[in-house]
């Protein structure tokens, strides 16, 4: 079954240094966010002001400062 579509998007890629990407990955299974992908659209969406367009994390836990 064809996975639904998620709106109109763009590819946004990057290098972070293992010790990020370990802890991102610790973050994201913590989160229970099904992919990488999406765990990072979630956080880039929150963080952005965009909170309506988080897909799977609960938006009461997502605490971004600067």
């Amino acid at each position: 079954m064809p996975t639904p579509s998620k709106g109109d998007r763009t590819r946004v890629s990057t290098r972070v240094p293992k010790a990020v990407a370990k802890e991102l990955e610790r973050r994201r299974i913590e989160a229970g966010a099904s992919s990488e992908s999406q765990f990072l659209a979630d956080l880039l969406a929150a963080w952005t002001g965009h909170k309506e367009l988080v897909v799977e994390l609960d938006q009461e836990v997502l605490q971004l400062t600067a």
